[in-house]
């Protein structure tokens, strides 16, 4: 009896937790910060692209709503949508990547990146107003890589879950929905794997994380569980990345 209320007040207070999260993230669309917190470092956020015409609005919107600049804007491009022409609207520099290599595409945004923080996000995701300056204030408050939670946006039930994960979630697994690595570690580290093929079962951004422990030791990755971004259903409902689902296998669209 005890656990079973137990189980459902938890089941309410996590339904209840990922919905406001949502709410306040999504604000971040249409609101203007209450401040603006000028920070010593630039911050890049690095954002790989294959024909996010539908989503990368979103995204661009809630990083000029951010409580923390200065910020530049890099998206890693592979569409053949209008995404290129959606991101320079929004003052973004935009890198051709011919080949189709996620793990590249982030590499050689790093690459083209004049940041000394380079951020990670991906195209489908929105970023609460103060998402990248908790990241900042991780890495320099000591750790070597940064990152936040995530909750799904246009999905009820698949934002329970998630925001069941939150709290369970091992902190060095990483994702591609917004972590922050200052740009000399990240390339001490090798920058993502683009070996790694996710049609292969390989998680080039949850193996990031463990590569940065694995070099500089426990305690070097930092989960801010206040961090918040929004994303959408797609990639729990698929099982895998929008480059999985789109049949994305060896640089080569099937």
């Amino acid at each position: 009896m005890v656990a079973t209320v137990m189980t459902t007040a938890l089941v309410a207070y996590t339904t209840f937790k990922a919905s406001s999260t949502v709410t306040k993230t999504m604000g971040a669309l249409i609101e203007r910060p209450r401040y603006i917190s000028t920070g010593a470092a630039l911050v890049s956020v690095i954002i790989p692209a294959l024909n996010e015409e539908k989503c990368l609005p979103a995204l661009l919107a809630s990083i000029k709503n951010q409580t923390y600049e200065p910020i530049e804007i890099v998206v890693a491009d592979s569409s053949t949508d209008s995404t290129p022409e959606i991101a320079r609207q929004a003052g973004a520099t935009v890198i051709d990547v011919k080949e189709l290599n996620i793990s590249l595409a982030r590499n050689m945004g790093a690459a083209a990146a004049s940041g000394d923080i380079l951020l990670f996000c991906d195209a489908d995701c929105v970023m609460a107003h103060d998402f990248v300056e908790k990241l900042v204030a991780s890495l320099n408050d000591g750790a070597i890589l940064s990152h936040g939670s995530h909750f799904v946006y246009d999905n009820k039930f698949h934002n329970i879950l998630t925001g069941a994960w939150q709290h369970l979630k091992p902190i060095m697994w990483t994702t591609g929905r917004g972590v922050a690595i200052r740009r000399e570690n990240f390339w001490a580290v090798g920058g993502y794997d683009v070996t790694c093929d996710p049609m292969q079962d390989c998680r080039e951004d949850l193996t990031l994380g463990v590569d940065v422990e694995n070099l500089f030791g426990p305690g070097s990755v930092r989960l801010d569980r206040s961090a918040v971004v929004a994303t959408t259903a797609r990639r729990p409902l698929s099982g895998g990345g929008v480059w999985e689902e789109r049949g994305y296998r060896n640089g080569v669209i099937h």
